[in-house]
């Protein structure tokens, strides 16, 4: 999510003119990925598509045939997560696609996501990143509290609401609250002050504001600093003392701190993450939300062929 590439109405509809003429194999946004294998796969039998990166990074196509021996019969070039790709998944212009697990588009087209129990795209789970000096009994309470409700459908449905139905963020993260028992005011947090920051995307805002919220409900007082930037902009803030708390991603997180970090799986993340961090952050316990890449494909193509994980990609065709 914090790597989106929001498209603009004239390239969305320049790449979807692209998507459109991909018939034949020397398309310009066309790569063929077939296996040299002589069995055909099922995945041999696709068309995936997704950023022009994805066809080089180390998680992208070189990733999924090491991982998984998935080779695509052909990759077309779309948008980074954006209308461009979902039009051309909904259409059948692709078959399977690259998005991101909270895109609102997956549960309102009912596209099923294919596990991933091998780990190629790095667990980026949410949680709160926060100034250690701040880290009461009950200010951490109150944080794990969120982290154990936040799950990756959930997230989904806060950023429909803020992004497609154009709900107030705050409004939603009260409603959240108060739907998840995480509402009752008290004075647990009472007596700590902390300035909440989040990045300039919606899913990060409405999670600063449920940090904010639900402390602000136990007594603490509260400031908030949304829509702040990227993390290059944000994160001396956080480290210098300015900001105090910050809903985070754990791989990508990771990989700011530690260019040479290689853990994939949920745990290992946050074990490296928790070690990267400087002496004045800590990472609060991690939720079971998390947005990342993800290989999408529609119901009919995952009923067709029985798709539940990527490697069933690289079974055989019958």
């Amino acid at each position: 999510m914090n790597t989106r590439i929001l498209a603009t109405t004239a390239v969305a509809a320049a790449l979807a003119l692209g998507v459109s003429a991909c018939g034949s194999s020397d398309s310009d946004d066309s790569t063929s990925s077939s296996s040299s294998s002589s069995t055909t796969t099922i995945a041999s039998k696709l068309i995936m598509g997704g950023p022009p990166e994805f066809k080089t990074r180390a998680d992208g196509l070189p990733g999924l045939q090491k991982n998984y021996g998935v080779s695509f019969g052909k990759y077309t070039v779309t948008d980074t997560g954006g209308p461009v790709t979902v039009n051309a998944l909904k259409n059948g212009q692709i078959e399977a696609a690259d998005l991101f697990t909270t895109d609102p588009s997956i549960a309102a087209n009912k596209f099923v996501i294919l596990a991933d129990p091998k780990n190629n795209f790095a667990a980026q789970d949410v949680l709160p990143i926060i100034n250690k000096a701040k880290v009461t009994d009950g200010v951490e309470t109150v944080l794990n509290g969120i982290s154990a409700k936040l799950t990756t459908t959930g997230l989904g449905d806060l950023v429909s609401k803020v992004q497609v139905d154009k709900q107030d963020p705050d409004a939603v993260a009260k409603g959240w609250l108060s739907a998840n028992g995480l509402s009752a005011t008290g004075s647990s947090a009472k007596g700590t002050k902390l300035t909440v920051g989040s990045a300039n995307f919606p899913e990060n805002v409405v999670l600063a504001e449920i940090y904010a919220e639900a402390l602000k409900a136990q007594g603490a007082t509260i400031k908030t600093k949304l829509n702040i930037g990227s993390r290059e902009k944000y994160y001396p803030a956080l480290k210098s003392g300015s900001l105090d708390l910050f809903p985070e991603y754990s791989g990508t997180i990771l990989t700011y701190l530690d260019k040479n970090a290689t853990a994939t799986s949920s745990d290992d993340v946050y074990t490296a993450l928790k070690a990267a961090l400087p002496s004045n952050l800590v990472a609060l316990e991690k939720s079971a939300a998390q947005d990342s890449d993800a290989i999408v494909v529609t119901q009919a193509t995952a009923d067709k062929y029985g798709l539940k994980t990527i490697a069933d990609l690289a079974k055989p065709a019958e």
